[in-house]
Formats: C-alpha cells, structure tokens, sequence
C-alpha cells in the first residue's frame, strides 16, 4: 500500500476534505492541560474516519474544519472534493455517494417540562436547529413551527439551556454528547425522534478528481463491515444504530 497522510488543508495537492467544525465530529484540541502551548490538533469522528480512509486507499487527505452550511457550499461549488454529511436527495446534483458510514436518530429534545408526546406538540414551540440542515421531510417544510437557526450546535445548545429555546432539533449523537459535556442528566429530557438518518461520504461532481471517489467507496464497505464506524462512534455516543 503506498504511503497515505492527513493535514491541514494547503497549497499542495492532496484530496480537499471539509470536515463539519462542531464536537464531537471535528474540533481542535490541545490535547491536556500540559499541553496549551502546543499547536492544537484536530480531533472528532470524522477526522478519525479520514485516516482512515487515507490508510486504506494510500491516498493524501487535506482536511479543514468549516461550518455546517459551508460545507455543503463547498461541494456544490467543487471548492473541496470529499465531506461527510446527511444524505439528501436534494443534493443529488452536484454529489456522488461514496460509501454508507453509518444512521442517527434525527430528534427533537425538550427542555424538562416540555410536552413532546407526538409531532403535533411541536406547534408553538421556539425550536433551534443549524442553518440549511435536511432533519425530515415533514418537518423541513413545516411552516407552522417556530425555527430559529444557528451556525453549530454548541451555540443552540447554549441557548437552549438558557431557557431562550423550548427545544433543539439535530441529530443524536452531536444532542447527546454536549448535553452529556455539559453535564445535564439528557436520559431524562422529553424527546422526538423524527427518523433514522443515513450518513454518506459524499464526492462533488465538480472536483477534478473523480477517479478517487470509487476508492473511497471501496474503502469505506471495507470499514464498515469491519465495524470501525459503530465502534468509533460508540467511543462518543454509546450505541448506534445500523441502518438495514
């Protein structure tokens, strides 16, 4: 197998990987309290993934961290060549699937006290949830719900515990692990799930570098049989769900 890395994005060549800057998925990490004066590390699930991946295709990953909304600018406009992301049919345009890593829960979490028996109990509600996120169909188009946006989920997550949002929409895995980093008893919290979701890696159509999206694919069933992504995500989440 040839000789495979992941960096920082650059100038040198090597496939652009986007990487959604939010916990647990990418951050930056200094890596302990002896260790504030070092350059920071980019730590997550997905950047764990792509060293992953870039062992078993040999090929060079050039990672950065940007936004949710970014993100999928990015593909679209061919700016960077891999992410990983909601599969949406909506996108089908301008990204080739390359490989199922792995299904969350699409939820709805309440602050205590919340009503959230059934979807009608979503009316009236003041509910966070990221910019251009697809979380159900029903519910991305319904206009009847009081939405408010935000850039990351650390910030919606804030808000809500302020007590300036009666619930937060998003995905189980990114919920349950800053509830649990900010040491609230979530278990207990009302909840809504909304659906299963699968998660893809996703190759713009516009990158110069198509050749490489089969490589990934093949790289990306080879893990997942091996179960490296259930247990890279039971490391931050507990248990997930596979997908049938």
């Amino acid at each position: 197998m040839s000789a495979a890395s992941v960096t920082t994005a650059g100038a040198d060549d090597g496939l652009r990987v986007s990487l959604l800057h939010s916990e647990p998925w990418s951050y930056y990490s200094h890596g302990g309290n002896d260790a504030k004066s070092a350059p920071p590390r980019i730590d997550g699930i997905m950047p764990e993934i792509s060293k992953a991946l870039a062992r078993e295709t040999g090929l060079e990953f050039r990672t950065q961290l940007t936004p949710y909304a970014r993100m999928w600018r990015d593909l679209k406009s061919g700016d960077c060549d891999l992410a990983y992301g909601i599969r949406s049919s909506d996108r089908d345009d301008y990204v080739r699937y390359a490989g199922y890593l792995f299904s969350f829960e699409t939820l709805v979490i309440g602050r205590p006290g919340t009503r959230l028996r059934d979807y009608e109990d979503l009316r009236g509600l003041h509910v966070g949830l990221l910019q251009d996120i697809r979380l159900n169909p029903k519910f991305d188009h319904d206009g009847h719900i009081n939405k408010h946006e935000f850039r990351d989920y650390e910030t919606m997550i804030e808000m809500l515990l302020a007590g300036r949002l009666d619930a937060v929409a998003g995905n189980s895995v990114s919920l349950h692990y800053l509830l649990r980093k900010k040491q609230q008893p979530y278990q207990h919290w009302p909840r809504l799930t909304l659906q299963q979701t699968e998660v893809w890696a996703q190759f713009s159509r516009r990158s110069p570098r198509q050749a490489d999206a089969e490589k990934i694919n093949v790289a990306v069933d080879k893990l997942r049989r091996q179960g490296f992504f259930d247990d890279l995500l039971n490391r931050y989440q507990g248990s997930v769900k596979r997908a049938d």
